[in-house]
């Protein structure tokens, strides 16, 4: 009797340490790497960045081949500080809507169910994570206020984007751009118009999350400069004369410069106001050749004839009659007095 008394013991005794051995030797669980991955080595778990301003989500599972099985763990923020405007649910999920940008690292603590020793230990296991939000992407343009282009002349204006992750890529996302000008890779648009007319596009950025932004941009491309034929007025000799050159297309204040020719003297050429003026003092036809240019520096010239007439010739004034018919009588002189003579 007190042979299987002690044979009960000691297979009670038995039973505990398998038992115990059986709930000691259940795997214990953990925080999967993914999507948050420690490329850099332990403890360095970050997550996809977010943006301020843009929904934000993912979700935190327990590491493959733990033992509990997926979604019978519940996980907690344990320490640190999350983005403001994001939450960490029961289920593992980190969501919302970030409102300010920054670094954060924090703790998340899983907790394994504790009514189950035969699959799960019941223990709670705690991983840092880092999270970095980002303003939203933005489009600056250099220069800020550019002259528009024109036909035939260089154009270049960069675009760049600020904020986001990565290298941004770019491309046209809607509407057309001037025929002659392509928008890089590197943001810019350039090349030589080469059709005049208004241009609407959206110029897009997306960086290596695909997060991305567009940027309206309106061109007005304008008509090369040039100096049309002129109809210079026909001048006189001695008469004020005035001719106001014009032109046609171009972008800003225009300048003008006489290149060749000689004008007919008293006439000058007032670059400032393109235009020929003054008071002839001689005749004939004088060929000359003026300049204009723009804010583009674009060039063009014309060559035009400035014709100025003499003046007309005048016929000599009569004389009064009584001192013609005075100058037609005969006269003497005597003692000093002029005596006429009766015919």
């Amino acid at each position: 009797m007190r042979e299987q008394t002690r044979m009960g013991r000691i297979a009670l005794a038995v039973a505990a340490v398998v038992a115990l051995a059986g709930a000691s030797g259940a795997p214990a669980g953990g925080i999967a790497d993914e999507p948050c991955p420690n490329a850099r080595g332990e403890q360095t778990n970050t997550c996809p960045a977010g943006t301020v301003g843009v929904p934000y989500s993912l979700r935190f599972v327990e590491s493959e081949g733990s033992g509990c099985g997926s979604g019978r763990q519940t996980f907690h923020l344990d320490s640190g500080l999350l983005p403001p405007g994001l939450i960490l649910t029961p289920d593992g999920t980190l969501k919302g809507i970030a409102l300010e940008t920054g670094s954060f690292k924090f703790y998340v603590e899983m907790r394994e169910p504790q009514d189950d020793p035969s699959t799960c230990a019941g223990k709670r296991t705690q991983k840092e994570f880092t999270l970095r939000i980002r303003a939203q992407p933005w489009i600056t343009s250099t220069p800020a206020s550019p002259l528009g282009p024109e036909v035939g002349i260089p154009f270049r204006l960069t675009l760049r984007a600020r904020g986001g992750t990565g290298i941004f890529h770019w491309d046209v996302g809607a509407g057309r751009l001037p025929v002659g000008l392509q928008l890089r890779d590197d943001g810019s648009i350039a090349g030589t118009p080469r059709v005049a007319g208004t241009y609407r596009f959206l110029a897009r950025a997306r960086d290596t999350e695909s997060a991305s932004i567009t940027y309206p941009v309106t061109l007005e491309v304008t008509p090369r400069l040039m100096v049309p034929a002129p109809q210079t007025p026909t001048g006189k000799v001695g008469r004020f004369y005035s001719a106001k050159l014009a032109t046609v297309g171009g972008i800003g204040r225009i300048t003008w410069k006489l290149v060749g020719g000689r004008l007919p003297s008293g006439i000058r050429f007032a670059a400032e106001l393109g235009t020929l003026i003054g008071t002839p003092r001689e005749s004939g036809t004088h060929v000359v050749k003026v300049e204009a240019r723009d804010r583009l520096n674009a060039m063009s010239t014309r060559t035009l004839a400035v014709v100025i007439r003499a003046a007309p010739r005048r016929d000599p004034a009569p004389r009064p009659v009584a001192a013609a018919a005075a100058a037609l009588r005969p006269s003497s002189s005597r003692g000093g007095r002029v005596a006429t003579s009766d015919p």
